[in-house]
């Protein structure tokens, strides 16, 4: 019955995951998505090696982690901003919608507006 319960309780929010190739890239892209509200929260991870195929080519490249946490109903509003703003011609924007506690996802709700 109370796992019912905690089930019950948990609230949705969505995690975004994107790269960028150095920590100056990263703090740009966090401190813009804090200043817009648009998370409620950016971690910043890295550096890490990346190995990848463009172009036809095998490249390599040290890569910094970036993970977004905002509301459910942002996770389109940043997915785009992050279209606009990021660095890359092609980036890497994985998201998905978590389930969480209720005390941490009214935090995430309060904070990215």
């Amino acid at each position: 019955m109370r796992a019912n319960t905690l089930t019950y309780r948990m609230q949705k929010i969505c995690q975004i995951h994107t790269s960028v190739t150095s920590m100056t890239e990263a703090r740009m892209l966090a401190n813009d998505l804090m200043r817009t509200h648009l998370a409620a929260c950016v971690q910043i991870s890295g550096p890490g090696i990346s190995i990848y195929r463009w172009k036809d080519k095998i490249e390599q490249s040290d890569e910094y982690y970036i993970n977004i946490k905002t509301s459910a109903a942002r996770g389109d509003d940043v997915v785009n901003w992050l279209k606009q703003h990021h660095p890359y011609d092609l980036p890497e924007i994985i998201w998905t919608e978590c389930e969480t506690t209720e005390a941490y996802a009214g935090w995430v709700h309060a904070e990215a507006l």
